[in-house]
């Protein structure tokens, strides 16, 4: 049984190679279709599945990315094709299309979308060719209710619609609290001192320059505080971001500490992680990974972020840095005590709801579903009252 999974950059990644570690390999041969040049993740992806790109570096697809595609479904002759994201979903499809592939295609979409104005132009244009071609597909899999509604209101077939969240790995991401010193110390922050912690690309969509609006104003209430930011920037990005730390004074507060291959353990550091972003997130990993390690969350109200952190974080209005500064302001002034309760209760939450391997059942089990051959005319409709969806 061969599934090809075609998977553009942003978003989708480590959902993947999730779900590549924890493939039979006796069962089901994987290969990934990487429609960009190779990212960082490849190396990782190539431990379990066979990587090829189609190294396309226009927004949309060409002719000659298509009949590269085309050949590679003749070569493979695949059983079931995963998509994931807009340009990997548009891909798939045509693709499929081109090389006469009669089997399953199933999409992914971890993207929200508020408001269009707030897309790029041929995010747009993608966007809007994945609602006209949303009938081909067999399931549209969301990450996100709230994602899930926004695309069915911008005309993508409803009756196609499936709701897989995301999942952790609680043997991975975990409460370290005796790496907490050592940590500090390789961060350079004193021990004592409230650290608020954000996990992101430097992207509009992020919107980082709120957050650091609004830990100016904690520093006012609580001056020893200090706040990281891990993620992936190019050197301009740096540059902007030093610029905006310059401009209000937190030089001294701030550091931005570039991709990390340990934020399993780094989380153990932070009192609170805090998710800025405007528009945009499904379902936010960053929030998921802390709360599994059992830091307190505050988040803006964008995608499924106060679905997953339900009554153990703190949610509030996007672009509102007032709103964002008093509620990390309110987590930080908790004793250590009872921000470690409130880190476990969100824990308990995250495991009891979202645990990686009830997870990834659950693609395992549609994949499946649609590779029976008795399946082949079902729709995700006729299915999922069936399954343990939720």
């Amino acid at each position: 049984m061969h599934v090809i999974t075609t998977v553009d950059t942003g978003g989708a990644e480590m959902v993947l190679l999730r779900l590549l570690q924890r493939n039979d390999p006796e069962r089901r041969r994987l290969s990934v279709v990487s429609l960009r040049p190779p990212g960082d993740l490849e190396d990782d992806y190539r431990q379990f599945a066979p990587v090829h790109s189609l190294d396309i570096e226009t927004p949309l697809p060409s002719p000659a990315a298509f009949a590269r595609l085309r050949g590679f479904f003749q070569q493979e002759q695949p059983d079931l094709v995963q998509a994931w994201m807009y340009h990997g979903n548009l891909a798939a499809s045509v693709g499929a299309l081109v090389a006469r592939f009669r089997g399953p295609v199933l999409w992914n979409i971890r993207h929200s979308v508020h408001d269009m104005r707030y897309e790029k132009r041929s995010s747009r244009a993608v966007i809007r060719s994945n609602a006209l071609l949303s009938r081909r597909p067999r399931a549209i899999i969301y990450n996100a209710r709230r994602t899930m509604a926004q695309h069915e209101a911008l005309g993508f077939a409803g009756d196609r619609s499936v709701f897989i969240p995301n999942g952790f790995d609680g043997t991975v991401f975990r409460p370290r609290h005796e790496e907490r010193e050592k940590l500090r110390a390789e961060l350079g922050v004193p021990l004592t001192a409230p650290l608020v912690g954000m996990f992101a690309r430097y992207h509009p969509m992020k919107d980082p320059e709120t957050l650091f609006r609004a830990f100016a104003k904690v520093r006012s209430r609580l001056p020893d505080a200090r706040l990281v930011l891990a993620g992936r920037y190019s050197a301009e990005e740096e540059r902007w971001a030093s610029g905006v730390v310059h401009d209000l004074g937190l030089q001294a507060s701030v550091r931005l500490i570039g991709r990390r291959a340990d934020v399993p353990r780094l989380l153990s550091a932070f009192d609170v992680v805090a998710s800025s972003s405007a528009w945009g997130e499904g379902f936010p990993n960053a929030i998921g990974e802390a709360m599994a390690s059992g830091v307190p969350c505050v988040a803006t109200d964008v995608g499924d972020s106060g679905a997953v952190m339900s009554r153990y974080g703190k949610l509030v209005p996007p672009r509102d840095a007032n709103a964002l500064a008093a509620a990390l302001i309110e987590v930080l002034s908790l004793t250590r005590e009872e921000r470690q309760q409130l880190g476990q209760d969100a824990r308990d939450h995250i495991m009891s709801n979202y645990e990686l391997a009830a997870i990834t059942d659950r693609y395992r089990i549609l994949h499946d579903t649609f590779l029976d051959p008795s399946n082949r005319s079902a729709k995700p409709a006729d299915i999922v009252g069936q399954l343990p969806w939720d």
